[in-house]
């Protein structure tokens, strides 16, 4: 029965992305599908950027230059998940906190040079008591940072207005020549769908400690971008619930790997 099988299917959902009862409504659309994704194209293409920035290994990517934390350890923060057809959101921890390494900084070195660090184009928008919503400027995409301890703390919204000898763009209301500069982070490419969605169903590796999951250099001739870890479920267990499964990426094919030491790999359709 259509209704049967649809409780199940949310049910499976639910569980493969951690979401509670209140994350799966929003997903949902007005026939009751689940959906997981966005149409957006601006919000594709920075949930792209974000995945990239997400999974790279430390210090490595080059925005990832804050003091402290680096971006793939924002993660130690994370409490769930949920994409909406307006805006992702992440619960977290001291989201206020976090808000201030995604945040673009940027300082002159003795040299002239600018240095960049953050999420170029990113802005603050609105502050609730538990949440912050920040814009990206050039794509207009929306991310929401839900704090899971009921509201925001106050030393750490204070972080917000502390510059670190470095110039907080939070508030610029254009892009500065640097970040310009920078526009291929989020420039729409053929695997900016796929890394979008990828980020959406990001709980599938995030769910295991200590899984290590990196980007790198595709390794098949066909590919463009590649996921690694080191932990949690198998690379034929991915591809089949990116692929074959109440989360699957609509339209996506999965070729497993050809021999031993191969790499799987999944491809919009």
């Amino acid at each position: 029965m259509p209704y049967v099988r649809d409780k199940t299917h949310r049910a499976a959902c639910r569980h493969l992305l951690g979401l509670s009862h209140n994350d799966l409504h929003p997903v949902l659309d007005r026939s009751g599908r689940i959906v997981l994704g966005t149409a957006d194209q601006g919000q594709q293409a920075f949930q792209a950027m974000l995945h990239t920035c997400l999974f790279s290994r430390d210090r490595e990517h080059p925005l990832d230059r804050m003091e402290g934390r680096s971006f793939p350890d924002l993660l130690l923060y994370f409490g769930g998940l949920s994409s909406r057809p307006d805006r992702l959101v992440l619960r977290l921890s001291c989201a206020a906190r976090i808000a201030r390494f995604l945040l673009p900084t940027q300082r002159t070195n003795d040299d002239g040079t600018i240095e960049l660090t953050g999420l170029p184009g990113l802005r603050l928008e609105s502050v609730g008591k538990r949440c912050l919503v920040l814009r990206h400027l050039p794509t207009g995409s929306c991310l929401e940072l839900l704090d899971t301890s009921g509201h925001l703390g106050r030393w750490d919204l204070a972080l917000l207005d502390e510059p670190f000898e470095r110039q907080l763009l939070k508030n610029a209301p254009l892009l500065t020549p640097t970040e310009t500069n920078l526009a291929h982070y989020w420039t729409p490419v053929a695997c900016t769908p796929l890394r979008s969605a990828l980020l959406t169903r990001a709980y599938l590796w995030w769910s295991c400690w200590g899984h290590e999951g990196t980007t790198t250099p595709a390794h098949r001739p066909d590919g463009r971008y590649c996921v690694r870890w080191a932990n949690g479920r198998t690379t034929d267990e991915i591809g089949v619930l990116l692929t074959d499964s109440p989360i699957a990426i609509t339209g996506s094919t999965y070729t497993p790997p050809a021999a031993r030491g191969d790499r799987g790999g999944t491809a919009p359709g």
